[in-house]
């Protein structure tokens, strides 16, 4: 299967065109009852940094004439002066190398989750990254189970190899559905049966992802 492989130093994922807007809104009335996992899925983007300031309770507008051009740079230091300082949030936004350490820890992850659905006989898996189209997770697995005995024993699988070997405990559906969702926060896990698989094709909704290679091979449908 072709896709962007990962580098010892990160990898790198295409910007999107558009962030598109998730599936599940578009098609709620044909969709019928979900899971509320699902359900709050969402392709927003993050909110903007906050600009704070700390206010003198004494403090009045009244004192402070606004000035124009050159006046600017005199009055933000008059307003810091008289209110205090301004503290830009950048969301605590970790460093490059710790996010492509990050990136590479999560791709791991996602990969050997990948592979209990292969040994479980799931078809056409796919490893998407998605960080640059959402601001929820790092990576989508998406992949076709033939069943509901075989979604559960493939769920139940990840599951286990999450918590026992990666410290994770996904959120979501614990009983299979036509679409099951595992929430393992950086990766989240998409389970279909084939005729859902085809409705929803998420790859097509979030078509600017990049697919990562598979160090397997995987039946495409």
């Amino acid at each position: 299967m072709g896709g962007a492989a990962i580098s010892s130093h990160g990898l790198s994922c295409a910007p999107p065109a558009a962030v598109p807007l998730n599936p599940r809104a578009r098609r709620a009335s044909a969709a019928g009852h979900r899971s509320s996992a699902q359900l709050l899925l969402r392709s927003d983007l993050p909110a903007p940094a906050v600009l704070c300031r700390a206010r003198s309770q004494s403090s009045s507008s009244s004192n402070v004439n606004f000035g124009r051009g050159d006046d600017a740079d005199k009055l933000l230091e008059d307003l810091l002066k008289q209110h205090g300082e301004v503290v830009y949030s950048s969301g605590g936004s970790p460093s490059p190398a710790v996010e492509a350490d990050d990136d590479a820890e999560c791709l791991s992850f996602a990969v050997s989750l990948a592979k209990v659905a292969s040994e479980i006989k799931a078809a056409d898996i796919r490893v998407l990254c998605v960080k640059r189209l959402v601001y929820w997770t790092r990576f989508f697995i998406i992949l076709t189970a033939f069943s509901n005995a075989q979604i559960d024993a493939i769920s139940s699988k990840m599951r286990d190899i999450g918590e026992k070997q990666f410290s994770k405990v996904a959120s979501g559906d614990t009983k299979p559905n036509s679409w099951t969702l595992l929430d393992f926060g950086d990766v989240v896990v998409h389970i279909f049966l084939p005729q859902q698989r085809a409705f929803y094709n998420l790859e097509e909704f979030y078509g600017n992802a990049t697919p990562m290679e598979l160090p397997f091979d995987t039946q495409v449908q």
